[in-house]
C-alpha cells in the first residue's frame, strides 16, 4: 500500500460534503412488553461539516504539503512488508531521505524538526 501526499490537491479549498440523512432505527426496548412497539429513534451518526477544531487541523496539514511542494518536496509513505517507510523525495520522484516511523512521530507530537 502507498500513500502519495502529493496526489491531494493542497490548494482546493475545503469543502464540506452534505452529511448523509438521519437514519430511524427501533429503540432497544422496542417490541417488549405489554405496552407494545416503542418510539423510534433518530440518529444522525455522521455530521454535515466536521468540527471546528477539525477543520483547522486540516487546513493546517494543506498548508504544509503546499509549503513542501513550494520547496520542490514531497512526502511517500508505503507500507511494504508490514512495516512502515517513509520517504521524503523531490518532484521528479527521486528519495532525498528516508525517515524512520519514530522520528515522525515524534515530530508529529512536537519535536522540532532539523
Amino acid at each position: 500500500m502507498s500513500f502519495d501526499l502529493s496526489a491531494l490537491n493542497a490548494i482546493r479549498h475545503y469543502q464540506a460534503e452534505p452529511g448523509r440523512a438521519a437514519v430511524r432505527a427501533k429503540a432497544p426496548d422496542a417490541g417488549r412488553g405489554p405496552a407494545g412497539p416503542g418510539p423510534a429513534v433518530t440518529a444522525d451518526t455522521i455530521p454535515a461539516s466536521p468540527p471546528p477544531e477539525l477543520r483547522a487541523e486540516m487546513l493546517a496539514a494543506q498548508r504544509a504539503v503546499q509549503d513542501m511542494h513550494d520547496r520542490g518536496r514531497e512526502l511517500h509513505f508505503d507500507m511494504a512488508e508490514g512495516r512502515l517507510r517513509i520517504e521524503m523525495r523531490d518532484l521528479d520522484g527521486n528519495v532525498l531521505k528516508t525517515i524512520p516511523p519514530s522520528t515522525a512521530l515524534e515530530i508529529a507530537g512536537g519535536k522540532a524538526v532539523e
